[in-house]
C-alpha cells in the first residue's frame, strides 16, 4: 500500500475533491456502526455521503481497516451494508467504504442520492443506483448469496482504487443482480 504524504502547501481540499471517484453530498441523519470484531456500537450522524461511501462525525471513531455493519436511518427509511474504515480521526470522525449490500439497500441508497442530486423526487426509483431485479426479491440459495457479497466488494474495492471506472462499476453491479 503507498503512503501518501500530506502536501507542504497548496489547497488540500480542492485537490481531494478531485481525487474522488464519485460525488459527496452533505447528508446528516443519524446512523448506527457497530464494529463486528470489537464488538462496540456507536450512534452518530452522516456529515455526508456518496455511492462507494460516508463520512461518520463521532468522537469515538474506529480504528482504521476495522470491519463495520452500518445502518444509516432517514425518513422512516433504513439502508444497511457493511463496511470498512478506511480513516480514522480521533475527536471528529472516519471515513467508510461500503463493500457490501443487498440489491434492496442498494435501491435505498440510490433513491437518497437521486435526491441528494435532484435526479428523481422523493420515493422514487434513482436513476443513480438503479439495481431493480424484476420488480421482486428473487430467492438465492446461501452459496449464491455469498458469491455476490465477495464479487459485490471486490468490485467496490475496484472502485476505490480507481481500477474501475463509477460507470464500469455501476454496470458490474446491475449485472450482479440480475
Amino acid at each position: 500500500m503507498e503512503v501518501l504524504n500530506k502536501p507542504a502547501a497548496g489547497p488540500l481540499p480542492a485537490e481531494r475533491t478531485e481525487m474522488r471517484s464519485c460525488p459527496r453530498y452533505p447528508f446528516s441523519p443519524s446512523v448506527e456502526a457497530i464494529d463486528v470484531q470489537a464488538n462496540t456500537r456507536i450512534m452518530a450522524r452522516l456529515s455526508d455521503i456518496s455511492r462507494n461511501g460516508c463520512y461518520v462525525d463521532t468522537i469515538n471513531p474506529f480504528a482504521a481497516n476495522a470491519t463495520v455493519t452500518l445502518t444509516i436511518t432517514k425518513d422512516g427509511h433504513s439502508f444497511k451494508t457493511e463496511a470498512k474504515v478506511v480513516y480514522s480521526k480521533g475527536g471528529m470522525g472516519m471515513g467508510l467504504l461500503f463493500t457490501t449490500a443487498e440489491p434492496e439497500q442498494l435501491r435505498v441508497l440510490g433513491s437518497w442520492l437521486g435526491e441528494l442530486a435532484g435526479s428523481n423526487a422523493p420515493g422514487q426509483d434513482s436513476p443513480y443506483l438503479n439495481v431493480k431485479i424484476n420488480g421482486a426479491i428473487e430467492a438465492v440459495d446461501d452459496a449464491d448469496l455469498d458469491v455476490r457479497k465477495v464479487v459485490s466488494e471486490l468490485i467496490a474495492l475496484l472502485n476505490g482504487k480507481r481500477v474501475l471506472s463509477d460507470s464500469e462499476g455501476m454496470t458490474l453491479l446491475r449485472k450482479l443482480t440480475k
